[in-house]
């Protein structure tokens, strides 16, 4: 009789885990295994059962949709891991102002340093995180079915672009300035190697966290050099993406004329 085998994507699922806890559970045999001619892991039903019957799995279930820090972050926070020289220099900064945005209105001589920041206050994600507006999110990829489905899903919390290509990526930031951006990583592989770079270092959007959409089950993301905000597995949701924003709190404020 023909067995029922399931891929370690499939079995993730059912045990509501990440792809790379399935493989870690292989290689150190807690769950038994068998490789097809390509590579590929498969698992019994039995042991998939096994599993399942178990009180506790012996590693924590994919990351909790709690917030990354448990105070709400000030613009300079927000904006970079790192404290930048641009936002020491700043006096939003040295009063640890709680909204900047606040303070460059009462200060109408320019007293506001503004070394980080470009453009105005109303395009920039800080601020419109605070307003409780749509993040905005741009997503690099040729995957059309994704493009559709996230191009549903939009919401009160999310706002999406798409681009298909550095090219087309560097023109969206020029009238769409994300908050974050999701790169496919099939593209670094399918001739745009500058990508990554080239959204990381665009000075029309700083701040931006760029992260790279991997196959679901593989452990590392060929990011290179370059300094990434995280890795999301393909294939993730609009509701992964609105996830990801709200585990970075801000202070919400109201809107008032002006702002």
């Amino acid at each position: 009789m023909s067995r029922q085998l399931f891929s370690t994507g499939e079995v993730a699922r059912r045990c509501s885990v990440k792809g790379d806890t399935i493989l870690k559970w292989i290689k150190k045999g807690r769950l038994p295994a068998t490789r097809t001619p390509g590579g590929h892991f498969r698992v019994e039903e039995s042991d998939l059962l096994a599993l399942l019957t178990k009180v506790s799995p012996p590693e924590p279930a994919a990351t909790p949709k709690v917030p990354l820090l448990s105070h709400p972050l000030r613009c300079w926070e927000y904006m970079s891991e790192n404290l930048r020289d641009e936002c020491r220099n700043c006096i939003v900064y040295k009063v640890r102002a709680s909204w900047c945005f606040r303070l460059t209105a009462a200060l109408r001589s320019g007293s506001h340093a503004k070394r980080f920041c470009s453009g105005s206050c109303q395009d920039c994600p800080y601020h419109r995180h605070v307003l409780g507006l749509p993040t905005n999110v741009l997503v690099v990829t040729r995957d059309e079915r994704l493009i559709q489905d996230l191009a549903r899903k939009e919401s009160d919390r999310i706002t999406f672009r798409f681009a298909r290509s550095a090219y087309d990526a560097s023109a969206v930031v020029s009238v769409f300035r994300p908050a974050y951006a999701v790169v496919d990583e099939n593209l670094l592989e399918g001739g745009e190697p500058r990508l990554l770079e080239s959204l990381i270092s665009d000075p029309r959007s700083p701040g931006l966290r760029v992260l790279l959409g991997v196959r679901r089950g593989m452990g590392h993301a060929r990011a290179g050099k370059f300094a990434l905000a995280g890795t999301i597995e393909e294939p993730f949701t609009a509701e992964d993406i609105a996830a990801l924003v709200e585990r970075y709190p801000v202070e919400l404020v109201q809107p008032e004329n002006g702002e």
